[in-house]
C-alpha cells in the first residue's frame, strides 16, 4: 500500500522527521609534525620534532558550532606549552592532554579558554603552579607531579575553576594516599578527602571515587578541622641543622677491647603490648588489660 499525501508521499515526510531529530555526528582524527627551532651560537640552528594528536567531533547536538576538539601533547619531553599549539589551537580546543612530559610552568594556557577537560598527569609540577581563570573547566588531572602543600593548591583551584566537579591528585606528596606513601593508611586519606570536599563544595569526582553524600555531610561539620598544617621551609632547615650539628658534637662510646668475644646472652620472658595503629595484636588484648 502506498500513501500519497499534497507534500509527495510518505517516505519525504519520515526522512524529514530523522533529519530532524536525529543528530548527524563525524568524527576526525589527525597526527601533526610539530617542529620548532632555535638559533645556536655560530649562526647554528637546533630543529626539534615532536608528534601531535587532534581530535575534531562535530554533532548536531553539541552547542556553540556543533565541534568539539581534543588535542593531545604526550610523551614529547617538553618543559612547557609550545607556543604554536598555544596559537593554532587555543581558542578551539575543550580537551587537551599534557600527560607525561617534564611541563614545570602552565604559562599560556589562559589561551585555551573553552577548556573542559585538562589532564596534567606524570609532569614537574610543584607548589608555586600558576593557574589561568578557566570558567568552563569541569575536570583537572594533576597524579604524579610534585605537589606538597594541599591547602595552597586548593585555594588556587577553587578561586580559578568555579564549575570543577572531577580533581584528581594521586601519588603527589599532598595525597596521603596508601599506594604511593606506606606510612599513610586510610584514616589519613579520609581525612585529606574531608578537607578537599569542604573547600570544594561543588566536587562529585575525588581522585578515582565518587563524592557520597555521606562525605559531603561530614566535610561540611569537620572538613575545616582536617588541614594538614606544615612548618615553614626556614623551621625545617633550621630543625635539620640542628639536629646534625648535635649528631656530630656526640662522641660513641669507647671500646672495651679486653671485653671482646666475653660478651654473654640473656633470655626470658616480657610482657610486651604493641598499640600503634598498625597492630594487628590489637584483636587479642581483653578488657582487663586496657
Amino acid at each position: 500500500m502506498v500513501i500519497v499525501t499534497q507534500w509527495g508521499g510518505l517516505l519525504p515526510i519520515i526522512k524529514g522527521n530523522l533529519a530532524r531529530h536525529k543528530p548527524l555526528r563525524s568524527l576526525y582524527k589527525y597526527n601533526l609534525r610539530l617542529i620548532t627551532s632555535r638559533s645556536l651560537s655560530k649562526g647554528n640552528t637546533y630543529e626539534n620534532v615532536s608528534h601531535v594528536s587532534v581530535v575534531v567531533e562535530s554533532n548536531s547536538d553539541i552547542p556553540s558550532g556543533g565541534e568539539r576538539m581534543q588535542l593531545s601533547y604526550c610523551g614529547q619531553d617538553c618543559n612547557r606549552i609550545p607556543t604554536a599549539l598555544q596559537k593554532m589551537y587555543g581558542p578551539k580546543v575543550k580537551y587537551l592532554d599534557l600527560s607525561y612530559n617534564s611541563i614545570e610552568t602552565l604559562k599560556g594556557l589562559e589561551q585555551f579558554n573553552r577548556l573542559e577537560e585538562l589532564i596534567l598527569d606524570n609532569n614537574k609540577l610543584g607548589d608555586n603552579v600558576t593557574f589561568p581563570h578557566l570558567p568552563h573547566l569541569r575536570t583537572l588531572s594533576l597524579n604524579n607531579n610534585q605537589i606538597t602543600d594541599l591547602e595552597v593548591l586548593i585555594n588556587k583551584v577553587n578561586e580559578h575553576f568555579p564549575s570543577l566537579s572531577y580533581l584528581s591528585l594521586l601519588s603527589n606528596k599532598a595525597c596521603p594516599n596508601q599506594l604511593s606513601d606506606l606510612d599513610k593508611d586510610e584514616s589519613d586519606y579520609q581525612r585529606y578527602r574531608y578537607f578537599v570536599i569542604y573547600k570544594l563544595p561543588l566536587l562529585r569526582f575525588l581522585d578515582s571515587r565518587r563524592v557520597s553524600a555521606s562525605e559531603q555531610r561530614e566535610a561540611a561539620t569537620r572538613g575545616e578541622f582536617m588541614r594538614v598544617r606544615r612548618p615553614p621551609d626556614e623551621v625545617v632547615d633550621d630543625l635539620n641543622r640542628s639536629q646534625l650539628s648535635q649528631t656530630q658534637s656526640r662522641r660513641p662510646l669507647p671500646v672495651d677491647f679486653a671485653a671482646l668475644g666475653k660478651h654473654k646472652g640473656a633470655y626470658g620472658k616480657i610482657h610486651y603490648k604493641y598499640t600503634g595503629k598498625h597492630s594487628e595484636g590489637n584483636r587479642f588484648i581483653v578488657n582487663n588489660d586496657l
